[in-house]
């Protein structure tokens, strides 16, 4: 069947706030600021993924559009 570890679990609060147990933010190496995915597998489970985000690689995109023009900033 699966091969599954439980790392902690969550109580979630009003608004659905919940805290991440401290094994899980571990396992993905995540810290405050970062953000999170959920994917939802074929079984019907869901997966947490760090998302990750190329900022250096984001700025030249937004340059770039903004040399062309096509980006106006205020």
């Amino acid at each position: 069947m699966y091969n599954e570890k439980v790392l902690g679990d969550s109580k979630m609060m009003k608004g659905g706030r919940v805290t991440i147990p401290k094994k899980v933010r571990e396992k993905l190496s995540s810290k405050d600021g970062d953000f999170l995915t959920y994917l939802l597998t074929r079984n019907g489970f869901v997966r947490i993924k760090k998302l990750e985000f190329d900022w250096d690689k984001t700025i030249k995109q937004l340059e770039k559009l903004k040399r062309e023009r096509l980006l106006l900033l205020s």
